[in-house]
């Protein structure tokens, strides 16, 4: 299945050759801030599976290691890479057209998660899960 995803305004279009890697949810704050999300989740496709990013120009950094991209008119966000995870773009379920399939499988920041999410029975890592999430791009 071929999937897209784009901003609320419709200007900024992101098109992916291949499905993602993985899906997970991320309790950082801040992937929450970014996001707007209490309990944000990303799918992770392979950098060179996504097109279109070329076309929001550089990204923009807040923090060291971490590079976001966000829609110039609506600033919704569409994209993150994160140093420690090379090689995969993570993008927000909420902007992706059709998300059907891609259900979390792991808590990055688990012990940041809100009480009232639940967590699924789901695996997860007190930090960024760096060696999980970099095992399910490399298998």
């Amino acid at each position: 299945m071929a999937r897209a995803a784009r901003c609320y305004c419709g200007t900024a279009t992101l098109a992916f050759t291949a499905e993602p890697v993985q899906t997970i949810y991320c309790h950082c704050e801040d992937c929450r801030r970014w996001t707007g999300a209490a309990a944000p989740v990303f799918a992770a496709f392979a950098d060179d599976a996504v097109s279109g990013l070329s076309e929001l120009g550089q990204g923009r950094s807040f923090a060291e290691g971490v590079n976001r991209w966000n829609c110039t008119d609506c600033g919704s966000p569409l994209l993150g890479r994160f140093d420690y995870v090379p090689g995969q773009s993570w993008v927000p379920l909420g902007v992706i057209e059709d998300a059907s399939g891609l259900e979390p499988t792991f808590h990055c920041f688990a012990d940041r998660r809100h009480a009232w999410v639940p967590d699924g029975g789901l695996p997860g890592s007190s930090g960024t899960g760096r060696d999980t999430l970099n095992a399910a791009k490399d298998g």
